[in-house]
Order: structure tokens, then C-alpha cells, then sequence
């Protein structure tokens, strides 16, 4: 069923503004550290994926591939991440967090819960999995019409 886009009600508007949203809040948080937003996500993926590769990064988190190793390589100049040649396949990298992210896990976690909690508020967890497999199908739906062009 496609609505009429005027009467539609503006997802990808809502989707906007709450990106934004996100944005600004964890951006307050993070302003005493010298982490960006995008960096404080990485981050929080690696530590809980150690030993990941950047393949893996990418798509655990959206992102195409130029832009996580932007972000890997900024992690690593501040001290938090560090590649290790992957014993099994030399031409491939794993990423590990250093004693300097792990020491900022805390607050990361904390950072994050507040995120979630401000999210779901008043959601149920059906609710939560039903907008997370929603938003899930608008996200391949615009993938896969990227693709075809």
C-alpha cells in the first residue's frame, strides 16, 4: 500500500529527527572526552566484538567501508583501538580495544543505556521488537531500491 506522499506522515522526517535527537544528547555527554558521536558507536561495537575485523564493522554497523576505517583510524591515533594482523589470514586486520577504551566502558555503557532509555520509554519489549523488524524492512526496502539503479 503506498500513501499519498502528502499525506504521508513524514517517517524518514521522524527518522531525522531522531538521529538528531541522538546526536545532540550523546554529544553532551561526550563533551568532556575527546570522543565524537560516530566514535563513541564504534567504539562501544568494538569493545563488544573484540578482535573484529573492519569488514565486520562495516556491516554490524551500516557503514560503508571508507568510513569505518576513517573512523578505526581516528580511534587508534586517540589510543583507544589497535589492529593486530590477523594470525590465520596475514592480509586481514582484527581490531582490539585498548586498556584506554576498556577504562571508558562504564561510561559508555552508561551513555548508552541512558540513549535506549530515553528511546523505549513506555514501549513494551514486543513493541520494541516490532519497531526494530519495521525499521529493519525500510532500511533493506531503500537498500535494495539503491542497488537496482
Amino acid at each position: 500500500m503506498h500513501m499519498n506522499p502528502k499525506e504521508e506522515p513524514g517517517v524518514g522526517r521522524l527518522i531525522a529527527r531522531i538521529h538528531r535527537g541522538i546526536y545532540h544528547y550523546v554529544s553532551g555527554r561526550l563533551k568532556n572526552c575527546d570522543l565524537d558521536v560516530g566514535q563513541f558507536f564504534f567504539l562501544r561495537y568494538i569493545l563488544l566484538h573484540e578482535g573484529i575485523t573492519q569488514d565486520q564493522i562495516a556491516r554490524g554497523i551500516l557503514l560503508d567501508k571508507a568510513t569505518v576505517s576513517k573512523g578505526l583510524k581516528r580511534l587508534s591515533d586517540l589510543g583507544y583501538v589497535e589492529k593486530k594482523v590477523n594470525p590465520d589470514d596475514k592480509r586481514e586486520y582484527r581490531i582490539f580495544a585498548t586498556d584506554k577504551a576498556r577504562g571508558f566502558l562504564p561510561e559508555i555503557e552508561s551513555i548508552y543505556i541512558e540513549v535506549h532509555n530515553k528511546l523505549y520509554r513506555r514501549f513494551s519489549e514486543q513493541q520494541i521488537k516490532e519497531l526494530e523488524s519495521l525499521l529493519e524492512i525500510v532500511y533493506k526496502n531503500f537498500e535494495q531500491q539503491k542497488q537496482e539503479k
